[in-house]
């Protein structure tokens, strides 16, 4: 349906005032939500993708980023100090397992597969105040 007040073959009014690149991106948008909306449908797989995925901690400024982190049985954590100068120490005591990385210098990497279900805590050896509270379900 035309509009008789604008001159050529328009839909709409929009897509008179509109050049073709920018209807062509409207469109692009309108798909793209839509198979956005679409992927929300199936939740779990979506989840289930994710718990395979080894997550990263890092040590910076005298702190852990995140503070806490919910992961599931099996789930890895690389620890990786971001700090230029400082030297951390990662480590967890638990009744049913214990974590030691030993001292991390900067740029340092350790990896950490949490085969216990249970909340623990991650703290550094070398600052006290730095604390990770992981939930493994």
């Amino acid at each position: 349906m035309s509009d008789p007040g604008w001159p050529g073959p328009f839909k709409t009014t929009a897509d008179a005032i509109m050049p073709p690149r920018s209807r062509c991106l409207r469109s692009l948008l309108i798909v793209g939500t839509l198979t956005l909306a679409g992927s929300s449908v199936a939740p779990d797989v979506a989840r289930a993708t994710l718990s395979s995925a080894v997550r990263i901690v890092l040590q910076k400024g005298r702190q852990y980023a995140p503070t806490d982190l919910y992961l599931r049985q099996g789930d890895t954590i690389t620890l990786r100090n971001g700090d230029d100068g400082l030297t951390h120490h990662a480590f967890i005591e638990a009744d049913r397992f214990s974590f030691d990385a030993g001292d991390q210098e900067p740029g340092a990497e350790t990896r950490l597969t949490l085969s216990e279900p249970g909340d623990f805590v991650i703290q550094c050896g070398i600052h006290p105040k730095m604390k990770l509270t992981i939930h493994v379900e």
